[in-house]
């Protein structure tokens, strides 16, 4: 199992570090009820340049806004959100991984303005594995904290520009239990987008991940990364 991604750059007897290249493309869709309550999710297919393995997954997930009970002149938006995390994981060079992980999170955007948005994300995860030869089953616990900017170019001084955006998100994980495989530990991912209404916009971006690959702690990667997200908001319709 932990030999799934790539050729060793470094080598020593103790910690074996490979280098991997990968291409992510998601799809996210958003559906709002009301003002408050939201259902979604995203899906998509992560890979490898060197066929090792492919990633396939779907993430439904519920989310409520919080309404502002206090400093209700500030710009900010706060949420809490639920979902489970499904994971199909095809290892051509070994046995396949099927993951269930149920998922809380909070949500803090702040500031929340025309030109720049900062979002703070805290998710807790419950990570289920089983392999489908034998079905063994290992458990993992993790918690994750992600910090994204969104800069837009938006208003008077960026009419040339409107509808283009720069995400870039730093993330950071915390493996309380590990669990058999894809234990990551930070990722930073720059990038560019375009919203082309209020109903669609999309993504590409170009980034870093550093993953422990297993319980054992000396296998790790560094993943680049290259990811497509397609993005879909459906409004709730008002009577």
């Amino acid at each position: 199992m932990a030999m799934l991604l790539a050729t060793p750059l470094v080598g020593q007897e103790t910690e074996t570090t490979v280098t991997t290249r990968q291409l992510w493309l998601d799809y996210n869709q958003k559906w709002g009820l009301s003002n408050r309550i939201a259902i979604g999710g995203s899906g998509g297919i992560k890979t490898i340049s060197t066929d090792q393995w492919n990633r396939f997954y779907l993430k439904p997930e519920f989310v409520y806004s919080v309404p502002k009970f206090m400093l209700k002149q500030l710009k900010y938006k706060e949420a809490l959100l639920g979902g489970v995390e499904l994971y199909y994981n095809q290892n051509h060079d070994g046995v396949d991984v099927v993951e269930f992980t149920p998922f809380q999170a909070y949500s803090l955007t702040w500031p929340n303005r025309k030109r720049l948005d900062i979002r703070h994300y805290v998710k807790l995860k419950e990570r289920f594995q089983f392999d489908t030869k034998d079905w063994n089953n290992s458990f993992g616990l993790k918690l994750s904290y992600e910090l994204s900017f969104t800069f837009k170019f938006q208003g008077r001084v960026w009419e040339f520009g409107k509808g283009l955006y720069l995400p870039v998100a730093l993330k950071f994980y915390w493996n309380l239990i590990d669990a058999a495989v894809f234990n990551n530990v930070f990722r930073i991912t720059p990038g560019i987008g375009y919203k082309f209404n209020e109903e669609w916009k999309a993504a590409f971006l170009v980034g870093y991940n550093r993953t422990r690959n297993g319980a054992d702690q000396q296998f790790k990667t560094n993943d680049i990364i290259f990811r497509l997200r397609i993005y879909h908001t459906a409004k709730s319709k008002k009577k």
